[in-house]
């Protein structure tokens, strides 16, 4: 009987972390950021996971460079050669995790371009940053996807994500969506955007099994919308707290658009 005893209760605690495990997969999420095509003559503060703290300003230096500046104790992957840090411009699909990379913080600022010969990113299209983001004692990791001129005097932001799990790898243009391309955000859209009460979306092509699935800013589900043939659907604040979160299409079991919605206080 003791034996028995003993055997359930070895069943009930692998039981609970095997559940403990797939629910903590379950929240896992990565948090895409598409914005606006921004070609900044100065300063991008880049706030990584949207919590309105500055983690990483890239910035121009001197005539022709651009700098990579991790704020508090945040990092950016890359190599050191003849006396300077060069962050990486990764491509598509590389891996960013703690075991892949050498990482550069506050005390290193690295050099992604100067004039059209020093670092990896003078004329880049279409690549990425890899970051890594410490909040309290957690670490994320993520990605940010520049152009370049190739005479380093301009440098376009396009997007940026993160994986909320803490010390989870992150594949360059990796998010909700896939490997990011261009964006699509043309398939849903949102307007007004801000809000406070109420706002609308709309949905552009035709659409299968869909639903509208709503997400807070630690990737956890918020809401369910069933779409059947409306093309425009009242969303209503209820009783969401202020903040950021995203919105995400599902079509026929694939997730076919995903923006970013903020839910703020006063008359919007």
């Amino acid at each position: 009987m003791k034996t028995k005893i003993r055997l359930l209760k070895i069943a009930a605690s692998f039981y609970i972390l095997l559940m403990s495990f797939f629910n903590t997969r379950s929240f896992a999420q990565i948090i895409y950021t598409d914005i606006p095509d921004e070609t900044p003559n100065a300063t991008y503060p880049l706030d990584l996971n949207n919590d309105n703290t500055v983690d990483f300003l890239i910035q121009f230096g001197l005539i022709d460079k651009v700098m990579c500046l991790p704020q508090n104790n945040n990092a950016y992957a890359g190599e050191f050669i003849n006396g300077i840090y060069l962050p990486w411009a990764l491509t598509a699909s590389s891996n960013i995790c703690d075991s892949l990379a050498t990482w550069y913080d506050a005390n290193n600022p690295g050099t992604m371009a100067w004039g059209t010969t020093i670092g990896y990113w003078a004329g880049a299209s279409n690549n990425y940053l890899a970051l890594k983001l410490m909040v309290g004692t957690n670490t994320y990791y993520g990605w940010a996807r520049f152009d370049f001129q190739p005479s380093s005097t301009s440098f376009t932001v396009k997007d940026y994500a993160y994986e909320s799990t803490p010390n989870a790898c992150i594949q360059a243009g990796e998010s909700s969506l896939g490997i990011a391309e261009e964006g699509s955000n043309d398939i849903i859209s949102i307007g007004p955007n801000p809000f406070s009460k109420s706002t609308t979306v709309k949905i552009t092509g035709n659409h299968i099994n869909a639903t509208l699935t709503l997400y807070n800013a630690y990737g956890q589900l918020i809401k369910e919308i069933k779409i059947l043939t409306e093309k425009e659907i009242s969303l209503s604040r209820d009783h969401l707290p202020s903040g950021i979160y995203f919105m995400q299409l599902n079509d026929d079991n694939k997730s076919s658009g995903f923006l970013k919605l903020i839910v703020a206080d006063g008359s919007y």
